[in-house]
């Protein structure tokens, strides 16, 4: 299967998320900040990125700009955030796709 990055500040949710998506069949790297995110991956490859939007620091919004620096990577950002201008925002920072919390795992 492939490989995430999960990028969840909430240790119980990155602990569920990284669990269910694990029973899926997919190899989950968990970080907790946008910082750690960006330096999984610069060293280990990723197929798929799944990303918070309120991150302490640096942002949802301003990690995947900067993941889209790094190429074409699919970016799912997964927030409680269910405003249409965030939807619209994280888009146009370059997100494939955004879901609301709370997302079953076969969704996701």
């Amino acid at each position: 299967m492939s490989q995430v990055l999960l990028i969840e500040d909430h240790q119980t949710v990155r602990d569920g998320l990284q669990l269910a998506l694990t029973r899926q069949g997919h190899t989950v790297h968990a970080v907790g900040t946008g910082e750690q995110g960006l330096e999984r991956l610069r060293s280990t490859p990723s197929d798929v990125v799944v990303l918070d939007l309120m991150l302490p620091g640096m942002d949802g919004f301003e990690v995947c700009r900067r993941i889209r620096q790094l190429g074409d990577l699919p970016i799912i950002m997964l927030t409680a955030r269910n405003d249409d201008m965030d939807v619209v925002a994280g888009l146009e920072a370059g997100a494939y796709d955004y879901e609301v919390k709370p997302v079953q795992a076969r969704v996701l």
